[in-house]
């Protein structure tokens, strides 16, 4: 065999015989899922229950610059990766589709959100579950809106989010929509109750008081990282996960990069 076509095995989906695909041309899809258009009825017929929708949004982050690479980035780090997980016997391999980037007007945040908040629609109505890769944090407000929309106001949505800020200021030099204000505006949704909300991994001197307060005030539960070290990962994880899903039709999962510990991912806010 050829050494070359060998390398390629190692790094295809499925390994062996089957990787004759990993250096293919055209464009990279996460985990090498299949790409597939929001629009028509190609989505909606596919056998898969996840989409991947890529929101390279930077408009809204009031830190480092830079995250509205994430989608290339994570599709190019996902080439190194089988999609078979062998510790739990998880294989994504078939159940995720690839639908590209939204386009983002840089000139016009509020267009983008608008373009997120459609993408979202979009899935859904496919019967899809949507895979956000951002962006800054405030994607998260149309795309929480359009679930929210989606399911109706007869129904209750669940919501847990990690991460090392709150994001419950409820102003933002003036703006709303941006990442400081997204656990806000997500929280003000008519089919959120905070018995269903939880946040992890908030620390250190990332979270002005007034957010805490704010936090309070709604009587919203979260559990600051020293809580998390003190009484380990799958005791809050059991606690939140009860929260979040008690009652609810169903539930919008945010993970922020900058819950893992600095030196772990030194890039991010």
């Amino acid at each position: 065999m050829n050494p070359a076509k060998a390398y390629a095995h190692l790094f295809s989906p499925l390994g062996g015989d089957d990787g004759d695909n990993y250096r293919s041309p055209g464009q990279i899809s996460f985990l090498r899922a299949p790409f597939v258009s929001l629009d028509g009825d190609e989505l909606a017929n596919s056998d898969a229950p996840y989409v991947f929708i890529g929101v390279p949004f930077d408009e809204g982050n009031v830190g480092k610059p830079g995250c509205e690479d994430g989608p290339r980035e994570f599709r190019v780090a996902s080439l190194d990766y089988f999609p078979y997980w062998f510790e739990f016997n998880v294989d994504l391999h078939g159940s995720a589709v690839d639908s590209g980037d939204v386009s983002m007007p840089r000139v016009s945040p509020e267009v983008a959100r608008e373009r997120i908040y459609a993408a979202v629609r979009k899935a859904l109505a496919a019967g899809k579950v949507p895979i956000i890769c951002g962006g800054d944090r405030s994607v998260s407000i149309p795309a929480a809106k359009a679930l929210s929309d989606h399911l109706g106001a007869d129904k209750k949505m669940g919501y847990m989010h990690l991460g090392a800020h709150l994001d419950m200021a409820d102003t933002w030099a003036g703006e709303s929509n941006v990442s400081p204000c997204t656990m806000a505006r997500i929280t003000e949704l008519e089919n959120l109750s905070m018995d269903n909300v939880a946040h992890i991994g908030a620390r250190n001197s990332f979270n002005p008081k007034d957010h805490i307060d704010l936090a309070k005030s709604r009587g919203m539960r979260f559990h600051p990282m020293f809580e998390v070290l003190e009484r380990g990962v799958d005791d809050v994880m059991d606690e939140t996960v009860s929260k979040v899903w008690d009652g609810t039709d169903v539930q919008y999962l945010s993970f922020n990069f900058n819950v893992m510990d600095s030196s772990s991912a030194p890039g991010v806010t």
